[in-house]
């Protein structure tokens, strides 16, 4: 019985020594990844439908009360004008007011009245109408300080200009690791960095004061075409 127990003892005591060695055997390092990572940018050309202004009514002098009068009547005026070019009212904003005095001098400056009106045109035909009735007979709006053209649904464009981004990508790894004797072997990770949308080209117009008996052409308007862009960054794991 004594001998049993003696063979029991031992056989645990060598059963603990192997899982301690077990459980204490360094993990074998897992072989790290072999990865590269560029980036890819895409672009797609399409027609504006649209174009965002924002038409400037700014009037100054001494009085503020005066000027703060003489803004509101301009103001009303180039609402007025718009709206009979054609522009619904849903589409004319107030984008900014302020009333201000130049303080550069040692004396109190004058006045400055400034409304910045918001607009956007979703014919493009009658830009060049639009600008004219705004500044018409100087009595409306003086200044044009954003011109943008725009497009209502982009969707479709970005779609494809994501799909190119990332075929430039994939096309930059598999020359670089050509190159260095590997091949790509599937995305590990992706980011977008940026969409942009931008003009291919400028917008010419020329803003003309005009009075009600002149039968003067429209502004010439000359629409370009809008790039979206989008720019990838893709890290794809190497292989043999």
């Amino acid at each position: 019985m004594k001998s049993v127990i003696k063979i029991l003892a031992l056989t645990t005591f060598g059963l603990g020594i192997f899982s301690s060695c077990v459980l204490s055997r360094p993990a074998e390092k897992a072989e790290e990844k072999r990865t590269i990572t560029v980036s890819g940018t895409g672009s797609v050309s399409v027609k504006p439908d649209m174009v965002s202004m924002k038409f400037l009514v700014r009037n100054t002098g001494w009085n503020i009360v005066q000027v703060s009068e003489r803004n509101a009547i301009n103001t009303a005026n180039t609402l007025a004008a718009l709206k009979e070019a054609g522009i619904p009212e849903s589409d004319i904003s107030t984008y900014d007011y302020s009333i201000t005095q130049d303080n550069t001098h040692t004396y109190a400056g004058e006045y400055t009245a400034t409304n910045t009106i918001s607009v956007i045109v979703r014919n493009l035909e009658i830009t060049g109408k639009v600008i004219d009735a705004a500044v018409k007979n100087n009595i409306g709006a003086n200044g044009i300080t954003s011109f943008e053209y725009l497009v209502s649904d982009k969707t479709t464009a970005l779609r494809e200009a994501r799909t190119l981004a990332v075929k430039n990508a994939q096309d930059a790894a598999s020359l670089l690791a050509g190159a260095s004797g590997c091949k790509i072997n599937g995305v590990m990770d992706i980011r977008e960095d940026y969409t942009s949308v931008g003009r291919e080209n400028d917008m010419l117009f020329k803003a003309v004061g005009m009075s009600m008996e002149e039968a003067a052409p429209s502004t010439p308007i000359v629409e370009g075409n809008i790039t979206i862009s989008s720019n990838v960054t893709i890290k794809y794991e190497l292989t043999n």
